[in-house]
C-alpha cells in the first residue's frame, strides 16, 4: 500500500517539471498530485505545516474563526489539527456555510480519487460536511458526506468519515474546497467548535483500521433516573477491526479514576463495575479507550441514583439581576448524617455569595472565594429535623450579569462532597447541577445610533408594560464621563494637553462634547464627533457631570435624548429602578448615511392599487418627520405650480436601520420613511411629492388602476437583477427602458428577488433604487426576497426600505403578501424563509388561496419548484415541498420564480407531474435574468420551454378575461418567447414523453450530421426467405446472434433489482433503466447515481449497442480518432456489423453528444423492417436523412415525440432516453 502526504506542496513531480520551473520562471503552485500509477491514499492536508496558507471562509454565519489545535485529544494525528470555532445562532440566511480550502485557490488533482476521507471530532450537532470539486469545463460537483436523511454529524469524539467523489467528470478535476459546513435547520444553528485532521483521497481501498471502538452504555444509560440502587454499571464496549487496545482504556466516575476496579469481558464484551461502589446521588461517568490501530473512542455520560441517603441542591428557575438567589442545600432520605461538607462552584462573573445561613441546630462554616467561584461548606449537627434545607446560599446578582451568546443557562456545580456519621464517610454523594437563567425586572430598547441623532430609549416591565419614572444611566468612553459645552466663541481642541500641539478641531460656542469627569491641570480630556481624543481648555467649556441619571421615562415609559450620539463609539446605557435594573445595553455610534433631501423616491403595490398608492424613500437618520403631497392632475391648474387649496398632505411614518455601506463594512444609520395614501379615485391621474418645507422633491406622475374587469391588467416581470455595480445597473435600467418603450402602457412590475448581489452591502440597494428610477416613481413594484438579498441587514432594507401590504402571515409580514387587482390575485411568498417560516407561509398560502375568488391567480417567489439550471433537477427546495402542493391543488394559473438565471417555462404541473401542453395545470415560468449574471440551463423533462443565451431578458405579462398572454423579450427587444395560460378546457390525462428535450438555443445551428449514405438504414441480408415484416413489427437483421440476446434477456430476468439514487420509482423511465442496467448494457456512477438526464455521446452510445446485442469483439476501427479511445473496441464491433459509418473525414467524433435521429439509425441497422408511411412529426421532413428509419419506429411505438407532437431528431439524446429506445426496440425483436 502506498499512502503520500501531499502538504499543500507538490507531492511527486518529475525532473521534467522542475527544470521547467526553473528555467520558465513558473510560479510555485498548490498541488494535491500523484505519480502515473496513483497512491492507494493520498493525505491532502494534515495540518502540521500550519493553517497560513489555508482558506478560511465564514458565510451567513453571526462569526467563526480558525485556529490550529495542539491538545493532544483534539488531534487525532501528528501534532496538530484544525479548529472551527462557530457561532451561526438566529442566523435566518441560508445555508449557514463554512468554506475551508487554500488560499491559493483551486488546486489540481492528479488522477481520479474515488472517495475522500477525513477523521472529524464532533459533538452530535448534526451538520453537513462536503469537499467540492470542479471539473475540467469549471462545473463544481461535491463529494457528500451525509446520506439522503442528510443526518450529518451525528457522533461525539473522533470518527474517521469518507464520502464517495463522483465519477465520470471531464478531467482533470480540481480541488476547491477541503471540506463544507453547511446548516440550514434553525433548530441545529448553535455556537460550537469542530476539529478537522488528516484529509485524504482514497484511490483504492486498503483494508486499514479507521474505525473507532464502540461505546454503548446499557446500565445505566446516559441521563437514567434509577430509583433503586444500581446493582452493576454496565458499558458494551467492542472493536470490529484490530481489536481493543486495553492497556489504553481509562474510566473516570465523578473525576475519580476507577479503571483499577473495571472488569472486562472480552467474550460478551461486558465493561462491569460494582454497584455498591456507586453512591445515590448525581454521577458523571467518563470512558477512554483505543483500539490497536491506535483508532481513539470516548464517551461521557450522566445518570442520577434517586436512592439512598444523598444530597440535592433547589433554587428559582431565574436568578434576578441585582436581587439575592437563594440555594438551599439539603439530605434526601436522611439515614443518620451528622456532618457533610462539599464545595459549590459557580461564575464568579454572575455570582457572588453574600452570606451563608443554616437551618436550626445546624452549624455551617464556609470558606468563601468569590473571585475564583468556589464556596467551600462544612456543616455539623444535621439531623432528621434540619436534613431539610439545611444550609442556605444566598448569592447576590451582579447588576451586568448576562448570559453569554448560545448559553442557554448557568450552573452552579457540586464537588468534593461526603456524608459522615461520627468519625466513618457513609458516602459521597453529589447533588445534580443547578441550572439558572439571568432575568431583569426591567427591559431597556434603543433606537437611534446615528452620529448627531436623537435616541428613543424605552422601558418596560417584565410583563411588557411601559414603566415611568425609570432613570437612564449613561457610560462612556472615558468611564467616568460629563458633558462639555463650548462657552468661548471658538476654542481649539489640541491632540495634546498642550497649546503648542496640531489642533485637531475649531470647537464652535454651544457645541457639545464627551469629556472627562474632571478636568486635569486646566485641561478637559475630549472626545470629538469622530472618535478621535483630543484636549480643550478648561476656561472654554462649562461641565456637567454624566454619572448620573440622564432623565426618566414619561407615562408611555419614552426618553428621548441627543446627549447618547455626540462622537463616534461604543457606549453603554441601562434603566435603573432604586436598587433594580435592567440588562446593560451595549450601543455603537455610527455615521449618518442619506441626506436631508429625500432620496430614491419608489412606489409599491398596495392590497388595492385603484385607491391606494404606496410611497417609500430616505433620508439621514437625524430627519425625524417628513410627508407626501398628492393632487389630482385635472387639478394641478394652468401654472407651473399646483392650485394649494387642492394640494393634499399627509404625514409619513419613518423607521432606522443600521447598515454597511459595504458588504461586511462600517456600519452607519439610515432613516427609512413610508406612507400608504388612501381614498384616491379608480383610473384617475395624480401628482405628488415627498419630504418636508424647504426640502420637497420633484413632482412624479402616478395613475391608479380602474376597476372595469373588461380592460386587461400587464405588468412587467423580471428578476435576478443583481444591481452590484456601475455595469449592473447600467444593464438593469436598459433593459428596463427598452421595456418600458416596447410596452409603454404597462401598469406595475413584478421582481422575482435577487434586486442585488450582496444584501448586506447597502450601496447595492442604492443602485438598484437608482436603477429602477426610470419607472419606480410612477410603476409600483412588487418585490420578493432573494437568497442574495436576504444577507446580513439585506432583510431589513427589504422591508424597512418599501412599503409592501401589511396581510401575510405573522412571522413574515411584508416578506409574504397578497393583492388583487380586477379579476387577478397575486400571492407573493419568501422562499428565503427557514423551515419552520415556510411552513407558516404555507399554512397561510392554503387559507388565502382557499378564500380567493379571482378568475386569475398568480404567485411568485424567488427559488424555484422545478430548476431550469443544469446540475439542480434533482435539488429538491422548500418551495417544492411546501408551496408546490398547495399552489398546484388550488390551480393557480401562473408561477413567477427566479434563481437560476435561466430562462425557462413548465408544462402544466399538477402534483408535481407535467400534464400535457394544452391541460389544466399550474405553469411556473423562470424569468432568467435581468442582469448580468447568467447560468447554464438544462431542458429537463417538466420544462415545455428554455431559453438559454446569455443575455438580460423580460416578460411582458397581460391578464385579458380570456387568458393570461406571456411575451418575453431581450434587451434588445427581440421577442423569444410568446405564450398564454387559459382556462381550462376539458382534462386529458397524459404521459411524459420519455424524450426529455434538450435545450434549444435560437440561431445555433446543429453540429453537422453524419454524411446521409452511411447512416441511411440499409437492405438486411436475407438468408432464409422470410415474411416481409410490418412497419410495426421489426424483426432482428441476420447479423444478431439472435439466442445469446435471448440469452442475456433471460439472465436478467433473474438479476437481482437495481436500484440508483437518483431515478425515483415513479419516474416514466425508471422500469427501463433498471431492465437495462441488469442485462449490463449501461452502469451506474461511483457514488450510485445514474444521471438519467445526462447527454450520451457517440462512444458511449456505441458501447450500449454492443452490449445490448451482445456482438463479439472485433478487430480495431479504421476511424481516425478511436485509436487508444476507451470505447474503440465496441465501435469497432459496431462498424464490423455495418451499424456505424463515420464522417467524409474518416473521424467517428466518439465524444460528440449522439442525436436522436442517430439512434433510430443505428437501431435500425440491427432490424429488418419496412420503411414507415410518410413521416410521423411535423419536423421530420420527407428527405430527412433518417425519415424512414424515424417513421418506422415511430409506427412500431419505439419512438414517441414531445408533448406538441416532435420529434426533434437534431436534439442530444439523454442516458434515460438512449436506453429507453434500445430496451423497446429489444422487446419488439425477442417477441417477434
Amino acid at each position: 500500500m502506498r499512502v503520500i502526504h501531499a502538504k499543500k506542496t507538490v507531492a511527486i513531480v518529475s525532473l521534467a517539471a522542475m527544470m521547467g520551473a526553473l528555467n520558465w520562471g513558473w510560479a510555485a503552485e498548490p498541488r494535491v498530485e500523484a505519480s502515473d500509477a496513483p497512491p492507494a491514499i493520498l493525505v491532502v492536508e494534515d495540518f502540521e505545516d500550519g493553517i497560513a496558507d489555508v482558506k478560511f471562509n465564514p458565510k451567513r454565519m453571526y462569526d467563526a474563526t480558525l485556529h490550529l489545535e495542539d491538545r493532544p485529544k483534539l488531534v487525532r494525528n501528528g501534532q496538530y489539527s484544525a479548529r472551527i470555532d462557530y457561532d451561526m445562532i438566529d442566523v435566518v440566511d441560508n445555508p449557514s456555510q463554512i468554506e475551508v480550502g487554500y488560499t491559493a485557490g483551486r488546486i489540481p488533482v492528479t488522477g481520479y480519487p474515488a472517495k475522500v476521507g477525513m477523521w472529524v471530532y464532533g459533538n452530535n450537532e448534526g451538520h453537513l460536511l462536503t469537499t467540492k470539486f470542479r471539473d475540467q469545463g469549471g462545473s463544481s460537483f461535491q463529494a457528500e458526506f451525509y446520506d439522503e436523511t442528510s443526518a450529518g454529524i451525528n457522533w461525539s469524539g473522533w470518527k474517521y468519515i469518507e464520502a464517495a467523489v463522483p465519477q465520470g467528470k471531464s478531467g482533470p478535476i480540481v480541488l476547491e474546497l477541503f471540506f463544507q459546513l453547511k446548516q440550514s435547520n434553525m433548530s441545529k444553528k448553535n455556537k460550537g467548535s469542530l476539529w478537522v485532521d488528516d484529509i485524504t483521497f482514497i484511490y483504492e481501498e486498503t483494508g486499514e483500521d479507521r474505525d473507532v471502538p464502540l461505546i454503548q452504555p446499557l446500565k445505566p444509560v446516559a441521563d437514567e433516573v434509577l430509583s433503586a440502587p444500581l446493582e452493576q454499571l454496565k458499558v458494551a464496549l467492542s472493536d470490529s477491526g484490530s481489536g481493543l487496545d486495553l492497556d489504553t482504556l481509562a474510566v473516570r466516575l465523578d473525576g475519580e479514576d476507577i479503571t483499577s476496579g473495571i472488569d472486562y469481558s472480552a467474550e460478551t464484551g461486558l465493561l462491569t463495575y460494582p454497584g455498591n461502589q456507586v453512591d445515590g446521588g448525581y454521577h458523571e461517568l467518563v470512558l477512554e479507550v483505543k483500539d490497536r490501530s491506535g483508532n481513539p473512542a470516548s464517551t461521557a455520560y450522566a445518570f442520577t441514583v434517586d436512592s439512598g441517603e444523598r444530597l440535592y441542591m433547589s433554587a428559582a428557575e431565574e436568578a434576578v439581576s441585582n436581587e439575592l438567589y437563594p440555594v438551599r442545600i439539603g439530605v434526601k432520605d436522611y439515614a443518620g448524617a451528622e456532618q457533610a461538607q462539599f464545595t459549590l462552584h459557580y461564575d464568579p462573573g454572575t455570582l457572588q455569595v453574600a452570606d451563608v445561613s443554616a437551618a436550626a441546630g445546624v452549624s455551617v462554616t464556609p470558606v468563601i472565594d468569590n473571585a475564583g467561584g468556589v464556596v467551600q461548606l462544612a456543616l455539623s449537627g444535621l439531623s432528621a429535623a434540619a436534613a431539610r434545607d439545611a444550609v442556605t446560599v444566598n448569592f447576590r446578582v451582579d447588576a451586568q450579569a448576562v448570559l453569554a451568546r448560545g448559553e442557554a443557562y448557568k450552573s452552579i456545580r457540586m464537588r468534593e462532597s461526603s456524608l459522615m456519621a461520627g468519625q466513618t464517610q457513609t458516602s459521597s454523594p453529589l447533588a445534580a447541577p443547578l441550572r439558572y437563567t439571568i432575568a431583569f425586572p426591567y427591559q431597556l430598547s434603543m433606537t437611534g445610533v446615528g452620529l448627531g441623532t436623537t435616541s428613543t430609549l424605552t422601558v418596560r416591565d417584565r410583563e411588557g408594560r411601559p414603566y415611568a419614572g425609570a432613570d437612564i444611566v449613561f457610560k462612556g468612553l472615558l468611564g467616568e464621563s460629563s458633558l462639555l459645552t463650548v462657552t468661548a466663541a471658538t476654542s481649539p481642541i489640541y491632540a495634546d494637553d498642550d497649546a503648542s500641539s496640531a489642533v485637531l478641531r475649531t470647537a464652535q460656542s454651544g457645541e457639545r462634547y464627551y469629556g472627562s469627569a474632571e478636568s486635569d491641570d486646566g485641561w478637559f480630556e475630549t472626545i470629538l464627533p469622530d472618535g478621535r481624543t483630543g484636549y480643550i481648555a478648561e476656561a472654554d467649556v462649562s461641565a456637567q457631570l454624566l454619572n448620573g441619571s440622564l432623565g426618566q421615562t414619561d407615562a408611555d415609559g419614552v426618553f428621548t435624548t441627543d446627549l447618547t450620539t455626540l462622537a463616534l463609539g461604543a457606549y453603554q446605557l441601562q434603566a435603573i429602578v432604586g436598587d433594580q435594573n435592567s440588562k446593560v445595553v451595549s450601543y455603537e455610534v455610527v455615521e449618518p448615511y442619506g441626506t436631508d433631501e429625500p432620496q430614491h423616491v419608489q412606489t409599491y403595490v398596495t392590497e388595492d392599487l385603484s385607491s391606494q398608492l404606496s410611497v417609500a424613500w430616505q433620508t439621514r437618520s437625524a430627519r425625524t418627520s417628513t410627508a407626501i403631497q398628492y393632487i389630482e392632475a385635472a387639478q394641478w391648474g394652468a401654472g407651473a405650480e399646483p392650485d394649494a387649496a387642492q394640494v393634499r398632505e399627509q404625514l409619513a411614518e419613518s423607521e432606522l436601520q443600521v447598515l454597511s455601506m459595504q458588504e461586511k463594512g462600517s456600519k452607519g444609520e439610515i432613516r427609512f420613511h413610508n406612507v400608504l395614501v388612501e381614498g384616491l379615485k379608480p383610473a384617475t391621474a395624480y401628482k405628488y411629492r415627498v419630504g418636508y418645507e424647504g426640502n420637497w422633491t420633484a413632482w412624479h406622475d402616478y395613475t391608479t388602476v380602474d376597476r372595469d374587469m373588461s380592460t386587461p391588467t400587464s405588468f412587467f416581470f423580471i428578476t435576478d437583477s443583481h444591481t452590484n455595480q456601475a455595469q449592473g445597473m447600467e444593464t438593469y435600467q436598459s433593459l428596463m427602458t427598452e421595456a418600458m418603450r416596447q410596452y409603454p402602457t404597462t401598469q406595475f412590475v413584478m421582481h422575482g428577488g435577487d434586486m442585488v448581489d450582496a444584501g448586506g452591502a447597502f450601496e447595492e440597494w442604492r443602485k438598484f433604487w437608482q436603477a429602477s428610477s426610470v419607472y419606480a416613481t410612477r410603476l409600483p413594484s412588487a418585490l420578493t426576497l432573494g437568497n442574495h438579498d436576504v444577507k446580513s441587514e439585506g432583510k431589513d432594507v427589504f422591508t424597512k426600505g418599501a412599503n409592501f401590504p401589511v396581510n401575510g402571515p405573522e412571522g413574515q409580514r411584508q416578506y409574504a403578501y397578497a393583492y388583487d387587482i380586477d379579476d387577478a390575485h397575486f400571492v407573493v411568498l419568501n422562499s428565503e424563509g427557514t423551515e419552520e417560516q415556510m411552513i407558516e407561509q404555507a399554512a397561510w398560502l392554503e387559507e388565502d388561496l382557499s378564500n380567493n375568488d379571482k378568475k386569475w391567480t398568480i404567485a411568485m417567489f424567488h427559488r424555484p419548484a422545478y430548476h431550469t439550471e443544469n446540475g439542480r433537477g434533482s435539488l429538491v427546495e422548500y418551495t417544492q415541498q411546501y408551496f408546490a402542493p398547495i399552489l398546484e391543488a388550488h390551480k393557480v394559473d401562473l408561477v413567477l420564480v427566479g434563481h437560476d438565471h435561466v430562462y425557462a417555462r413548465t408544462y402544466p404541473m399538477q402534483g408535481g407531474k407535467p400534464l400535457g401542453a394544452d391541460a389544466q395545470g399550474t405553469v411556473y415560468l423562470d424569468g432568467g435574468a435581468s442582469g448580468w449574471k447568467f447560468y447554464e440551463g438544462m431542458k429537463y423533462d417538466y420544462l415545455n420551454y428554455i431559453f438559454d443565451e446569455d443575455v438580460p431578458v423580460y416578460s411582458h405579462i397581460t391578464v385579458a378575461a380570456d387568458k393570461i398572454q406571456i411575451e418575453a423579450r431581450t434587451i434588445d427587444g427581440r421577442l423569444f418567447d410568446t405564450f398564454s395560460v387559459a382556462k381550462p378546457k376539458p382534462s386529458v390525462p397524459w404521459t411524459p414523453s420519455p424524450y426529455p428535450q434538450p435545450e434549444t438555443k435560437p440561431e445555433i445551428k446543429p453540429e453537422p450530421q453524419p454524411e446521409p449514405t452511411p447512416e441511411q438504414p440499409a437492405p438486411s441480408p436475407q438468408p432464409e426467405p422470410s415474411p416481409q415484416p410490418t412497419p410495426a413489427k421489426p424483426v432482428f437483421s441476420a447479423q444478431v446472434d439472435i439466442a445469446a440476446v435471448r440469452a442475456m434477456a433471460d439472465k436478467a430476468s433473474a438479476a437481482a433489482p437495481v436500484r440508483f439514487t437518483d431515478v425515483s420509482v415513479s419516474s416514466w423511465s425508471a422500469s427501463f433503466i433498471e431492465r437495462a442496467s441488469r442485462m449490463g448494457i449501461v452502469k451506474g456512477y461511483g457514488d450510485g447515481s445514474y444521471r438519467p438526464q445526462g447527454k450520451v455521446t457517440r462512444a458511449e452510445f456505441a458501447t450500449m449497442l454492443a452490449h445490448a446485442f451482445a456482438l463479439p469483439a472485433s478487430g480495431a476501427a479504421s476511424f481516425s480518432d478511436t485509436q487508444g479511445h476507451w470505447a474503440a473496441e465496441a465501435i469497432a464491433a459496431l462498424q464490423a456489423t455495418g451499424a456505424i459509418n463515420g464522417y467524409p473525414d474518416g473521424a467517428f467524433r466518439p465524444n460528440q453528444p449522439v442525436t436522436r435521429a442517430e439512434i433510430v439509425a443505428m437501431l435500425a441497422r440491427f432490424t429488418s423492417y419496412a420503411p414507415g408511411p410518410a413521416p410521423a412529426f411535423p419536423d421530420v421532413a420527407q428527405n430527412n436523412w433518417a425519415s424512414e428509419a424515424i417513421a418506422a419506429f415511430a409506427a412500431a411505438g419505439i419512438v414517441h415525440g414531445d408533448g406538441e407532437g416532435r420529434f426533434q431528431p437534431d436534439a442530444s439524446a439523454s442516458r434515460a432516453e438512449s436506453v429507453t429506445m434500445i430496451i423497446r426496440l429489444l422487446d419488439l425483436l425477442l417477441a417477434a
